[in-house]
């Protein structure tokens, strides 16, 4: 038999055994994941008998629950595999490596000095034969890479990156798996952060979510049903809110990122301190970025605060946009921008209620993303984790 033949129906079963213990029920038994899942008690145990053999799940001790056979809990396990993932932001790689469950257990900055793809492109090969030499335990022959621009799910290739004035396509998963020899899987540098979210979010409690990550440039991912829609090329950043507004790198005229993004915050900025002097000037002339106007809107600096009033306006009305077409549940604020600042979380909160009517405000919730630093890097690498049953046993033919 043939592993990784994803139609196999013993993949499959496989497949749903560990997705049921991993996220469907809390440190189920055998006979709880055979009423689950639908399968019989001796075909659970051969299958909880080969993923605890590769390490993707463990046996906690048995508990005792009334009368009758105590039951056993399965768990993953968290002791054995770990993956690397990587994003790029602000002019440098970062790369995690992480267990099962998410936690990070090796973390490596690699800096980039120039935003050309054979810069950026580079250091990230650099970056994977580092993490791949010292990867503590056994590493998933695969990475997740969280990489600028909008990616085509098909073939890996980052079709353009307006905020790097990328528009030739460049063929990153290519790149790596001949560079490494290994699986690469890419994703949105902002969907991978919300992938982390999402995952190691504490959002359990919604199933249709909107992520926004706000940086150098605006991405999002959308989840229906608590599923990831990352099969077409969705760009959330790209959203006209102004046709009258300012060129965008895409060739569009007002869009959101044009008109949010770091690089629109840091103009309204530099606009008004060339238009009124003393505008900012607790920020000592030190340069500019969105990070230091974060910062200094934290510490109720009213300028720095107008400032990010300003970007939360085409936010907010691109949120309203969404809120009416997919009406998620709970909207999340993150990125380098809005994990940095509840003052611009709370901004887009108090604009999008004066534009939803009073029963959808009372449906969503706006929170400030949770992953920081690390966030986009994680969820790059659990992207990579969704394919760990076939990487695994995807030899094995036992």
């Amino acid at each position: 038999m043939q592993w990784m033949q994803n139609d196999d129906l013993e993949f499959i079963n496989s497949q749903n055994v560990l997705t049921c213990i991993e996220t469907g029920l809390d440190k189920p038994s055998r006979a709880k994941i055979a009423k689950y899942v639908g399968l019989s008690r001796t075909a659970i145990t051969l299958i909880a008998q080969r993923l605890i053999k590769h390490h993707l799940i463990q046996e906690l001790e048995t508990t005792v629950n009334g009368r009758g056979r105590p039951g056993t809990p399965l768990v993953i396990d968290d002791t054995y595999w770990h993956v690397v993932g990587a994003s790029f932001y602000s002019k440098r790689w970062l790369f995690v490596a992480i267990n099962l469950l998410g936690k990070i257990i090796l973390q490596h900055t690699v800096p980039v000095s120039a935003t050309t793809p054979e810069e950026i492109v580079g250091r990230l090969l650099e970056g994977l034969d580092y993490m791949r030499s010292n990867c503590p335990g056994h590493m998933i022959p695969a990475f997740g890479i969280g990489a600028p621009g909008v990616i085509d799910n098909e073939t890996g290739d980052i079709f353009r990156a307006d905020d790097l004035g990328w528009k030739d396509i460049i063929p990153i998963r290519t790149i790596i798996e001949q560079h490494t020899g290994m699986k690469a899987y890419i994703i949105n540098r902002y969907r991978a952060d919300g992938l982390a979210e999402i995952r190691y979010g504490n959002h359990k409690d919604a199933r249709n979510l909107l992520y926004i990550g706000i940086g150098t440039g605006i991405a999002g991912s959308i989840y229906l049903n608590g599923e990831l829609m990352n099969s077409t090329k969705y760009r959330l950043g790209h959203m006209v809110i102004d046709p009258n507004g300012p060129m965008c790198g895409c060739g569009q005229k007002g869009c959101l990122q044009a008109m949010a993004a770091e690089i629109a915050l840091i103009g309204f900025a530099e606009k008004n301190i060339h238009q009124h002097p003393g505008f900012l000037s607790s920020s000592n002339e030190r340069p500019l970025t969105g990070a230091l106007i974060c910062r200094l809107a934290e510490e109720s600096d009213q300028d720095a605060q107008a400032c990010l009033e300003h970007i939360a306006t085409p936010i907010s009305i691109a949120i309203c946009t969404l809120v009416n077409v997919i009406a998620p549940e709970k909207i999340i604020i993150g990125g380098p921008l809005g994990d940095n600042s509840r003052y611009l979380v709370e901004c887009i909160r108090i604009k999008v209620k004066e534009r939803l009517l009073d029963w959808q405000n009372n449906e969503i919730t706006i929170t400030q993303g949770t992953r920081g630093y690390s966030g986009s890097a994680v969820g790059a690498a659990s992207f990579a984790l969704d394919h760990k049953l076939e990487l695994i046993l995807g030899e094995d033919s036992d």
